[in-house]
């Protein structure tokens, strides 16, 4: 485990690290402050100028992100706003996630598919604010009909032996939930299709 630092130096900003969010291979994920505000500052061990090139693509495309606010090019530093609302794999720990977030999840999927991009469609890479969903990850590939929403993660959204075993591998107390059934999950997604399609 690396160690993390108090604070952090962008352009004579002085961020100071509250907590990590999460740490990967190519790149730490903390939450900071600096003057008086809360943000999100991912520092890359390798992928900084992918990351910059796939959010302006995702921007591009009319994929709703947090905003970059600062970056370092030198220091491989990227700060984003903050969002306090929880992700979507959060919200599904607490039981079923309610018709709005399946309407702003294919609301978002319109925008990919017309731009041919797809996105990791497990919910913890989204997070419901208002009534539109936001992408927080930066990784991005060319739609294809194996990666499309429908075929590669919409079942992570349910709470199917595929939702289940995501929020166990996540760490979630999974123990008071109801798990649905295949048959089950089946019919929520051809109804989610239907609806919100």
């Amino acid at each position: 485990m690396a160690e993390h630092p108090e604070f952090v130096l962008i352009k004579n900003k002085k961020f100071v690290v509250q907590s990590v969010v999460a740490e990967h291979e190519d790149h730490t994920t903390y939450r900071c402050t600096w003057s008086g505000r809360t943000y999100i500052m991912r520092i890359y061990v390798t992928g900084f100028e992918q990351a910059m090139a796939d959010y302006k693509e995702l921007k591009h495309a009319g994929i709703n992100m947090a905003k970059i606010c600062f970056h370092d090019d030198a220091n491989h530093i990227i700060v984003f706003d903050y969002f306090p609302e929880d992700d979507c794999l959060t919200a599904l720990s607490k039981g079923p996630l309610p018709s709005i977030y399946f309407d702003a999840l294919f609301s978002l999927y319109r925008f990919a598919r017309f731009s041919k991009v797809a996105l990791d469609w497990e919910p913890q890479n989204f997070m419901l604010r208002g009534t539109q969903m936001f992408y927080l990850p930066t990784k991005w590939e060319r739609l294809t009909e194996a990666n499309a929403l429908d075929k590669n993660g919409i079942r992570t959204w349910f709470l199917g032996k595929e939702g289940i075993s995501l929020l166990k591998r996540k760490g979630f107390d999974v123990s008071g939930l109801r798990q649905m059934e295949d048959n089950e999950v089946n019919k929520a997604m051809v109804l989610a299709a239907v609806q919100y399609w």
